[in-house]
């Protein structure tokens, strides 16, 4: 199975808070943006954008385009893993 590394690009949306969505060939991701309150920089797996939506309670976010993790979260971003269940592991 592959996994993103800092040289993967993906399409960002913006939650309008500290929590993006990130859509790439390996899958969806939420990346925490530690420049908003509550932002840890952390980047893990999650639902499909729609759903993700739901999870975190907005009906709308904005698309910020495509590109690669490093340009835009930076070389400090720590990828969490998850297991079969989907759950993520906290480090």
């Amino acid at each position: 199975m592959n996994k993103i590394t800092l040289d993967t690009y993906g399409q960002f949306t913006w939650s309008f808070g500290f929590l993006w969505h990130i859509e790439t060939e390996f899958g969806n991701f939420e990346w925490s943006d530690p420049d908003y309150e509550g932002g840890d920089n952390t980047i893990k797996p999650c639902a499909p954008l729609k759903q993700w939506y739901k999870d975190i309670g907005i009906r709308i976010g904005r698309d910020k385009g495509t590109h690669m993790i490093r340009n835009y979260c930076g070389e400090n971003v720590k990828f969490i893993d998850s297991i079969i269940t989907g759950f993520a592991i906290k480090k």
